[in-house]
């Protein structure tokens, strides 16, 4: 077995402990039905290249993603009120383009590189709120707002302290090299 293996089943290893340990909490304080929330971060900030510096974005854009529910919201109370709840096209469908246009041209082009403009991140806000409103669940957007940070904390502690195990065993070069991302096509 290579010491890259070696080192990353470590890795691993202490992930899958740290996690399962952490995700705990939630059952403590009465929220194990949306343990699955914590996934959802965890997801993203992996999916952004574990990037610690991309932290404050994913949080602060998450929370714009609720905002925009909120106006997603508004916008269709208005266009139901003008249109009629019958009439599911302008009481439903034209708002949420509108609203989606809006999040993406207005975050995407005006305020491009904008911490509160990680598109995944607002658009997984947006998602998890419509969760809880069409699904009809006892928790609000601050909820889903501290279960996202939360599972932000289960990703930094993954990282951090599987890198901190695997340098106490293996010596800091050897545990870096090893779990430095490997590029399409390197070998192993």
């Amino acid at each position: 077995m290579t010491d890259r293996r070696k080192i990353k089943l470590v890795q691993e290893l202490v992930g899958a402990i740290a996690l399962t340990i952490l995700m705990q909490v939630m059952a403590i304080v009465g929220y194990t039905q949306y343990i699955w929330m914590c996934f959802l971060p965890l997801l993203m900030f992996f999916a952004l290249g574990a990037n610690f510096r991309a932290i404050p974005s994913m949080i602060v854009s998450y929370a714009v993603g609720e905002l925009w529910f909120l106006v997603n919201d508004l916008v269709a109370g208005a266009f139901t009120a003008a249109f009629g709840s019958g009439n599911p096209v302008m009481s439903n469908l034209v708002p949420t383009v509108l609203v989606i246009f809006l999040i993406l041209a207005v975050h995407e082009n005006l305020l491009e590189g904008k911490p509160y403009s990680n598109i995944p991140c607002i658009f997984m806000g947006l998602a998890t709120s419509f969760f809880v409103k069409f699904l009809q669940q006892p928790i609000n957007l601050l909820h889903l707002l501290s279960f996202w940070c939360y599972g932000i904390v289960l990703a930094v502690v993954l990282v951090v302290l599987g890198m901190a195990v695997c340098r106490a065993i293996f010596g800091r070069e050897r545990a870096e090299a090893a779990l430095m991302p490997k590029q399409p096509g390197e070998k192993q």
